[in-house]
């Protein structure tokens, strides 16, 4: 069924929808993954090298979970990886597939506009921006 601002709604039989409604509410990643997610959306494109700094050795796990969901993708240079996030990724969050778009909606949505957090930055934070200028 439609509903009037272009979603659709599906209806269940009664017997399912104890069951459905089991698996809708179990989150599609654990925190963990999530923040190794967001990191690499934010920073994009991003050296998986960075990304285990930053998030420590469990991400190498994220990684591959993440990939394997196909949230995002890799290039190999030489021996190591650069990470981006997919479509399907901005498919499944709604943002626009334009990296640089992108990263505007998740900083606007997250509420990191720069203002307020500016004089929180991290020293691996400010060390990154000098690097990519």
């Amino acid at each position: 069924m439609e509903l009037p601002d272009g979603r659709f709604v599906m209806q269940l039989r009664p017997e399912f929808a104890k069951h459905v409604r089991k698996l809708s509410n179990r989150p599609l990643l654990t925190p963990g993954p999530l923040r190794t997610l967001s990191y690499i959306a934010l920073k994009q494109p991003v050296a998986q090298s960075r990304v285990i700094a930053v998030r420590g050795k469990l991400a190498y796990q994220h990684v591959k979970q993440l990939k394997e969901m196909d949230l995002i993708s890799y290039e190999k240079l030489g021996r190591s990886r650069t990470l981006r996030t997919t479509v399907t990724f901005a498919d499944y969050f709604n943002l626009n597939h334009d990296s640089t778009i992108m990263k505007r909606e998740l900083k606007n949505i997250l509420d990191l506009t720069g203002d307020a957090s500016a004089g929180q930055m991290s020293s691996s934070e400010t060390s990154e921006q000098a690097e990519q200028s």
